[in-house]
């Protein structure tokens, strides 16, 4: 080779070197640049879409919507009265069921509380006027006393009876009534030492006797756990 195929012309030197002219491109170019896309230009954000439009309210407009304000403020306030009443009602009755609860259990236990005290009171009289009913109805008593005896003494050959003076005589009538001819030796003796009430009657192998003091005692004995007031109390009216 002579070298001649290494001439250029010189427009296409001149055109060819606009083609590489440096600095109008991002660097060298290589062959396979000549394949790469086109730069692209950077894309731009889309413009905001636009406000929407203040709404316009005419006057009529306000009136209405401070009407329905006004109203809609209304019927929550007598909402809230009406529940505020409905509270205060509940309240009110169920502190009222509760005075009537206590005041009931009050009631009842003072009821009780006078029942208690009417009894004792009641219990008391009659414990008081036990020696006092006994002398009335002594000869009452000891009728029945006699009579409740003399089955079992028709056939007793001795009985030696002691009474209080004023009775002596009676109980001696009404021995020689019950027991007839069929008794054995009596004899009935005056004893001031005992009640109106009292009667021994001894035989030979036995006895029963009727005392009124020791009735009474078993009686207070028997009423005693119930504390009763003394007859002296119940007329002053207050416990000593």
């Amino acid at each position: 080779m002579d070298g001649t195929g290494f001439l250029f012309d010189l427009e296409a030197t001149t055109s060819l070197g606009e083609v590489f002219r440096l600095g109008d491109t991002d660097g060298i170019l290589y062959v396979e640049d000549f394949d790469a896309p086109a730069p692209r230009e950077p894309e731009q954000a889309p413009e905001p879409a636009p406000a929407p439009p203040e709404p316009v309210f005419s006057k009529a407009d306000v009136l209405a919507a401070h009407a329905a304000g006004r109203q809609e403020g209304m019927q929550a306030a007598l909402d809230d009265a009406r529940l505020l009443q409905a509270q205060v009602q509940s309240a009110a009755t169920q502190a009222l069921a509760d005075a009537v609860c206590a005041g009931r259990a009050t009631l009842e236990r003072v009821a009780c509380q006078q029942a208690e005290g009417a009894a004792r009171a009641v219990l008391a009289i009659l414990q008081g006027a036990v020696p006092e009913t006994m002398a009335r109805h002594a000869q009452t008593e000891l009728d029945a006393v006699i009579a409740a005896l003399v089955p079992g003494l028709r056939c007793e050959p001795e009985l030696r009876v002691r009474a209080h003076p004023d009775l002596a005589d009676h109980v001696r009538e009404q021995l020689t009534g019950l027991l007839g001819d069929e008794g054995g030796v009596l004899s009935v003796a005056a004893d001031p030492a005992l009640a109106p009430g009292d009667i021994q009657i001894n035989w030979s192998d036995g006895g029963a006797r009727r005392d009124c003091t020791d009735i009474y005692a078993d009686i207070r004995c028997a009423l005693a756990p119930l504390g009763l007031p003394a007859l002296e109390e119940i007329c002053c009216g207050k416990r000593t």
